[in-house]
């Protein structure tokens, strides 16, 4: 029999067991369950009344923000908490408010009347907030005046109605693509800390029940230790997967069917390069993981044993917020070209346009070489320490004792 063809019977009877085990139907559940309550139960019990500060610059600021005001709370109902309320702070010039905006000081800025200044001119949650109610209460104010003079064209006031009254000045150009490969990265970064810290620990533990239930034996004895190893990555792997399709595919209708979240248009490119370093570093995991679990002859030790393993996952997930928060800085870098934190990091980057072409391409090949590494010497850690029952066996003497 082919190596490729018992790989898949191995994998095929990991899916067939643990697919439809009570823990992988019941975890299933519960994840779906958890991301529905994360869209739906905000909305139905989070803060009823919006606030949102603006800052004022020069003159003529004040009646806007008062309709703004009155449109927040047009639909409200007699004794119901207002829906939005706007406090103004006062900037003494134009810079220091844009200071303030830039610092999160403020949600946005009014100039003399006539112009708003956002941060940014689209985002995640959508494009609406204060800048909309603004625009609609110069709008409202210009067709006051326009009533209020005689002889006015007709013209003038379609003009008013069908378009913004105030110029937006955005301080950084954000586009909705942009906003969606952050999108991509941030979640990504989440998804593939939760696959190598749950389905790792699947591989862990996978391998050192059939070990300490010398179901192993009767396995070896039929095919070689590599091929059970990969097969077990590959079955549990594709249950990840299917785990994860199905969660995303139901918060993404529950996300379009609520609406409480603008989804942006997510670039295809950026998906491609998370799936691609999604792969990778659940590969790398994996691999190691079920080198581990071949180390050790109980259930209770598997966690001792894949202790390092974890404090290298929880290192690049920490990694990826920081390179988040600063994509160019040293750590950025030092994490690109670290194997075990770079599928954490390198999305981010991307997204964010923050990493030079030669230092994407050497840490996919730094990355590409170690899991290969990772690979061999797994299967010789696997083949040495899979038939050694009793006390936990040391990494040197599985090492040693492999058969090729």
């Amino acid at each position: 029999m082919s190596s490729t063809k018992t790989i898949w019977l191995v994998a095929w009877r990991e899916i067939r067991q643990r697919g439809r085990s009570k823990a992988y139907l019941f975890t299933s559940l519960i994840t779906i369950v958890f991301v529905l309550g994360l869209i739906i139960v905000p909305g139905l019990f989070g803060d009823s009344t919006e606030t949102y500060k603006v800052g004022s610059v020069g003159e003529g600021n004040v009646a806007i923000v008062v309709t703004a005001v009155v449109f927040g709370n047009s639909e409200d109902e007699p004794g119901q908490d207002p829906s939005v309320e706007i406090e103004t702070i006062a900037y003494a010039d134009r810079a220091s408010a844009e200071a303030g905006l830039v610092d999160g000081d403020v949600d946005a800025v009014l100039v003399d009347g006539a112009e708003v200044v956002v941060d940014r001119q689209s985002g995640f949650f959508g494009t609406g907030g204060p800048t909309g109610l603004l625009q609609q209460a110069a709008g409202a104010i210009a067709l006051e005046e326009i009533a209020a003079e005689n002889g006015q064209a007709a013209t003038r006031v379609i003009e008013v109605l069908t378009s913004d009254p105030l110029e937006v000045t955005s301080l950084s150009d954000t586009s909705t693509e942009e906003d969606g490969s952050e999108v991509v990265a941030y979640f990504g970064l989440l998804l593939l800390y939760m696959a190598i810290i749950l389905y790792g620990t699947w591989i862990l533990t996978g391998v050192t029940e059939e070990k300490s239930n010398r179901v192993v034996e009767v396995l070896i004895s039929t095919i070689r230790p590599w091929q059970l190893l990969a097969g077990k990555i590959v079955g549990i792997g594709a249950l990840a997967i299917g785990q994860f399709a199905v969660t995303i595919a139901v918060a993404y209708v529950a996300l379009t069917t609520s609406g409480s979240i603008d989804l942006p248009r997510v670039p295809a490119t950026s998906m491609i390069n998370l799936i691609v370093w999604f792969i990778l570093g659940f590969l790398l995991y994996a691999t190691l993981f079920g080198a581990a679990g071949s180390l050790v002859s109980r259930v209770e030790e598997a966690q001792n044993a894949a202790m390092p393993l974890t404090i290298f996952s929880v290192g690049g997930f920490f990694a990826g917020f920081a390179v988040l928060a600063n994509p160019e800085g040293a750590v950025a870098l030092v994490t690109t070209m670290i194997p075990f934190t770079a599928p954490f990091v390198v999305p981010i980057r991307v997204s964010l346009e923050a990493i030079p072409a030669w230092q994407y391409a050497l840490s996919v090949v730094i990355t590409v070489l170690t899991l290969y590494l990772a690979i061999r010497a797994a299967g010789r850690i696997y083949s040495g320490g899979l038939l050694r029952f009793g006390s936990r066996t040391k990494l040197r003497e599985a090492w040693r004792s492999a058969t090729e």
